[in-house]
């Protein structure tokens, strides 16, 4: 049973360029779209997928706290406010909503 279903998640035009709060949210996409563990060099970098087969109340904890620390860690000019979860607790689908503040531009 999955709770987080990633096979239709892409990250389409990436602007190089991009800069201020644009820049912020790009980085933060593809932060929460990465599954750990799949970046040379840096393992640590994404979201902890193992985390899919824990109870849904366990998970939706763990990825608060997964989306908070890897937040402050690699996009430090945005911190989370909160992480709301909508979907179908049958299904044992759950799709995480990340609500950012931007610190500094």
């Amino acid at each position: 049973m999955n709770i987080i279903d990633y096979s239709n998640v892409e990250i389409q035009n990436i602007n190089f360029a991009a800069t201020g709060s644009s820049e912020i949210y790009q980085n933060l996409k593809i932060i929460y779209t990465t599954p750990a563990g799949t970046v040379p060099f840096d393992r640590n970098f994404g979201i902890d997928i193992s985390i899919i087969d824990e109870p849904i109340d366990i998970a939706k904890g763990k990825l608060i706290v997964e989306y908070t620390t890897k937040t402050r860690k690699y996009e430090p000019r945005a911190s989370v406010k909160e992480v709301d979860f909508k979907g179908d607790v049958r299904s044992g689908k759950i799709i995480p909503k990340v609500v950012i503040i931007i610190e500094s531009e």
